[in-house]
């Protein structure tokens, strides 16, 4: 089975060493930018990876993206924003809501706001539930 993973999923794989759980799975374009961001948080404002980490972290997403599906879900602006008034989500979260819809797979994520709102609309999944389908 195939997942929709947003970036909080992303990295918590990559953090883990399990980048071949994202093979063939799905993210949207926006994950590219929240990873990125991520990082810069990361380093910029916790100090917890050097410079030349952060930019080994950015190589390595920019790898790990490469594996996945990554989609772009433009001109949708209007689905995207009914969700996000709907739910209560932010419209970057809820972009990944709308994907997990119109592609009928789960939603993998580690935000706990995401799979709250999101659950009774969509199937909701956290990263250590793909580990559990693997190995079954």
């Amino acid at each position: 089975m195939s997942y929709i993973l947003d970036s909080s999923a992303i990295f918590k794989t990559i953090k883990e060493g399990d980048v071949e759980t994202l093979l063939g799975n799905h993210t949207i374009d926006l994950a590219r930018y929240e990873l990125g961001n991520t990082v810069w948080k990361q380093h910029v404002l916790h100090k917890k990876l050097s410079n030349d980490e952060s930019r080994r972290l950015v190589r390595l997403i920019k790898e790990v993206l490469s594996i996945m599906e990554v989609s772009g879900i433009g001109c949708r602006e209007e689905e995207i924003l009914s969700i996000a008034q709907e739910l209560h989500l932010t419209f970057y979260d809820s972009s990944y809501v709308l994907y997990s819809k119109e592609k009928n797979l789960p939603l993998v994520t580690e935000d706990e706001t995401i799979t709250e709102k999101a659950k009774p609309h969509i199937k909701v999944l956290k990263t250590s539930d793909l580990k559990v389908s693997r190995h079954v």
